[in-house]
């Protein structure tokens, strides 16, 4: 029974990982684009969007480490 319960937690902790990981790969993408537009001052409609992409990509990038810390915990912790 204890063998079934850690494959269980074993694989909603990897699907958590897995899950950030492509969340990442989209977040570096946002937080390059946040960069080039704030590094050649571009802004739309008097707005500067690269500042906005940056924090929205801090943001995001905070948020899916607390979400891998917490999966890590779960899987450790004994029932």
């Amino acid at each position: 029974m204890e063998k079934k319960e850690n494959m269980e937690k074993t694989r909603a902790y990897k699907k958590v990982m897995e899950q950030n990981k492509k969340i990442n790969r989209v977040n570096l993408v946002v937080l390059a684009a946040g960069l080039i537009l704030t590094f050649l001052n571009i802004k739309v409609f008097g707005i500067d969007v690269g500042y906005y992409l940056l924090w929205t990509g801090v943001f995001v990038f905070f948020v899916t480490a607390i979400s891998g810390i917490s999966a890590s915990w779960s899987a450790r912790r004994p029932r």
